[in-house]
């Protein structure tokens, strides 16, 4: 298992050195493809609000469709989940974080149900789900590992393969039920973090029992 600290990652702003590469906005599958450093606009729904994974980082994601990505935003915002946004910024990576913007302006423009996350075997959370929502259910494999200030990790296999579960402090989830064995369904973003994929839930109502656990 995995034993680093959360706090090695400190967040990296991208220097911003090419304009918009079209005024009516680009999808977030082309974003998602170009060079660090190009700007783009995207629009989407919030899908995870702000501050969920703080400390590490105080953003948001949205998704459209099936493509999403992640916002690191310092611009002191907050935004909540079903809000729509059109962002504008520069494409960025992080120590491995999954690929995301840091935006230069954000702008409300409605509302709209959160995408619905899709069912997902553990072994296939990847780069092909990178920046959505998705569900897996599996059993815990390992202790939960408090990983201080950051949060909480541990590792949930359905057969296909392990996949991490880590849950940010910012998201004020509870997670001392969860043991060695218990069976459970999670939702959350599909994140990178350094060399690994992780699911990264959001509320509370993220993680579900589904039997062996008190």
């Amino acid at each position: 298992m995995l034993s680093f600290s959360r706090g090695a990652a400190a967040f990296i702003a991208i220097s911003i050195t090419a304009g918009p590469l079209f005024a009516a906005g680009n999808s977030i599958r082309f974003a998602r493809d170009q060079a660090e450093g190009t700007v783009v606009t995207v629009q989407g729904v919030v899908s995870v609000p702000s501050g969920a994974f703080a400390p590490n980082d105080e953003g948001f994601a949205i998704q459209k469709g099936n493509s999403g990505i992640y916002i690191h935003d310092a611009l002191g915002g907050s935004y909540a989940l079903g809000q729509k946004v059109i962002v504008t910024g520069a494409v960025a990576n992080s120590y491995g974080q999954v690929l995301g913007l840091q935006p230069t302006a954000v702008a409300v423009t409605g509302s709209h149900p959160v995408h619905a996350a899709k069912p997902i075997d553990t072994g296939d959370v990847g780069e092909g789900s990178e920046g959505t929502l998705v569900r897996i259910q599996g059993t815990v494999v390992d202790d939960v590992f408090d990983d201080g200030a950051y949060g909480y990790r541990f590792h949930v296999d359905d057969g296909s393969g392990e996949v991490t579960v880590f849950v940010y402090t910012g998201t004020g989830i509870d997670v001392s039920g969860i043991a060695l064995g218990d069976e459970v369904e999670i939702t959350g973003f599909s994140g990178q973090f350094l060399d690994h994929y992780e699911v990264n839930p959001r509320v509370a109502s993220d993680i579900e029992e589904v039997s062996g656990c008190d």
